[in-house]
């Protein structure tokens, strides 16, 4: 868990940047920093502070100056010391994974601060306060505390990698009116990446991170998920592979089907295409032909996905003319994965391609809902789908697409079950 590599396990999972978060201490967030910058990764630096209430904040800060004086006043508000014995040695490391000293303080135990005080003290550091883990019982704010206390100063919540984003984000964030990120709250390397957020900056760096997630100046929270589980992130993954391929539409069908019981996603795009040996090793995990990191094993990944869950994928593709993805699950089939944060998939899509023609479809029995991204330029005046209107559009798009198939479902089960 040296800081070469955490950054190593961000890069190799396709991560643009991290948050590093050491328990009540900020010792190895500069190294993590200098790594980072060699391996062309951001490293936001940060710290998860225990309260007196064991309630668990995550502080993101603006800078490793920053970092060293909320360190400092944590330190002070932490009562005994380590005991190595029972909890470990606590390592300082430098970049290259060499061992510069040990902190002496109690880090597994709880500071003197409040919740409120903690929200004060990162505040006055020059950070944002997020609710770490939110819907945890343990550590989380509403496990310890049973609320959320009207008057504290929260930037945002995080959803733990445990519960489904888009799930987390409707019933912890909205209420509050704060965004809600996730991550993977790794505490070793192979954990890293297992959950994630999305976010729309101008460049990758720690202060456009911040600026994210305040909404300020076009920037934005644009979702989040699990790449290894979720449906969605597979289909975001794959357009994205048909858009750098140089589509210039792609189509997407998420169609779920009671009365068949199965679940089809097709994917289909008018990019370079591939032919047929590219085609079949496309299905490699240790093939591909990108030249940028990607969060996933894209096509291999997939098809591991439908046949747990007793169905299959198939890809057409031929030279210039485009590639089609399709992939069959069952829908009650209890190895199913989860569909996931639809939101995300396509906001990120048509946030990072706004040039690209994209058709979204959702269809659930005999209803769907269809969203054209030339449609939805025409109504935003000129205005880019990666605008702060663009994006408040999709998203309420979105929202109200989902929004009725899910009441036309609750509606039709409801019927069903009347004598």
């Amino acid at each position: 868990m040296h800081p070469s590599a955490i950054v190593r396990a961000a890069t190799d999972a396709g991560l643009d940047g991290i948050l590093i978060c050491d328990h009540n201490a900020a010792d190895n967030v500069a190294a993590v920093g200098r790594a980072a910058r060699v391996s062309g990764c951001v490293a936001v630096p940060g710290m998860e502070i225990t309260t007196e209430e064991e309630v668990h904040l995550v502080a993101l800060l603006p800078d490793v100056a920053a970092a060293g004086v909320l360190h400092a006043r944590v330190a002070a508000a932490l009562p005994g010391r380590n005991a190595p014995a029972a909890f470990g040695e606590q390592v300082i490391a430098n970049e290259a994974g060499e061992v510069l000293g040990f902190n002496a303080s109690l880090l597994a135990g709880a500071t003197s601060w409040t919740v409120g005080r903690a929200t004060d003290e990162i505040h006055r550091a020059g950070g944002l306060a997020i609710a770490a883990h939110v819907d945890r019982e343990r550590f989380g704010i509403v496990g310890q505390l049973g609320f959320v206390p009207p008057d504290l100063a929260l930037d945002a919540i995080e959803v733990s990698a445990t519960t489904a984003y888009d799930a987390g984000r409707r019933r912890y964030a909205d209420p509050l009116g704060l965004p809600a990120v996730t991550g993977s709250d790794a505490h070793e390397p192979g954990a890293v990446g297992r959950a994630l957020t999305y976010l729309h900056l101008d460049h990758a760096e720690a202060s456009e991170v911040r600026r994210a997630i305040r909404a300020e100046g076009g920037r934005a929270v644009l979702g989040g998920g699990r790449p290894m589980e979720d449906l969605a992130l597979h289909i975001l993954d794959i357009a994205r592979n048909g858009a750098e391929a140089g589509a210039t539409r792609v189509e997407i069908l998420v169609d779920e089907d009671p009365a068949t019981d199965t679940l089809r996603i097709v994917v289909t795009d008018n990019g370079r295409g591939m032919d047929a040996d590219t085609a079949g090793r496309a299905l490699d995990p240790f093939f591909t032909t990108r030249q940028t990191r990607v969060v996933g094993l894209g096509l291999p990944l997939l098809r591991q996905a439908a046949q747990a869950a007793g169905g299959g994928l198939r890809v057409a593709s031929e030279p210039g003319a485009g590639t089609r993805v399709e992939a069959v699950f069952g829908l009650t089939h209890l190895d199913r994965a989860p569909l996931g944060d639809v939101e995300t998939t396509v906001l990120v899509l048509m946030a990072s391609h706004p040039d690209v023609d994209l058709d979204w479809t959702h269809r659930r029995g005999d209803r769907e809902y269809s969203l054209a991204a030339a449609d939805l330029r025409s109504a935003l005046d000129g205005a880019s789908l990666g605008s702060p209107a663009g994006l408040a559009l999709l998203r309420s798009a979105v929202r109200h697409g989902e929004q009725t198939l899910a009441a036309t479902a609750g509606n039709r089960t409801r019927t069903e079950k009347q004598p």
